[in-house]
């Protein structure tokens, strides 16, 4: 709701959030510096319902290192596993304001250079409650 408010005072004609344009912003790639073309699948899993091992999976380590480095205040990262973004596979996404907001804005530094507007905060969100895991035969 929050995120509507936002888009609505700050976007003339805002009609709503889309699950299409959040599936798409997932999955485009922008470009990083010493690392070529990225998007939030190239840290977080291409399966927003699988969670990321760290050096375990098919997402190259550089992905995640050089992104990392670019932080002003670099670090080394030490999630050694990130949790599943969509909540049907980690129940606990989206349900901390404050840990949204903070990791919305830390993330979209590191990829985008800037911060997100509330519509593809809203969009990207409206799309990952969308995912659900295929029906099992």
């Amino acid at each position: 709701k929050a995120y509507a408010a936002q888009a609505a005072a700050t976007h003339p004609g805002f009609d709503g959030f889309s699950a299409a344009r959040g599936q798409a912003f997932y999955y485009k790639k922008h470009p990083v510096e010493d690392l070529g073309m990225a998007s939030c699948a190239s840290c977080h899993h291409a399966d927003p319902l699988k969670a990321t091992a760290a050096h375990r999976d098919q997402i190259p380590c550089r992905a995640c290192h050089i992104t990392f480095s670019r932080q002003p205040d670099a670090h080394t990262p030490i999630k050694s596993e990130i949790p599943p973004l969509a909540p049907a596979g980690n129940p606990s996404r989206f349900t901390s304001e404050w840990k949204v907001e903070h990791w919305f804005a830390y993330n979209c530094k590191l990829l985008l250079l800037r911060e997100c507007t509330p519509v593809e905060k809203g969009d990207l969100i409206t799309w990952l409650l969308t995912v659900q895991p295929a029906p099992s035969q």
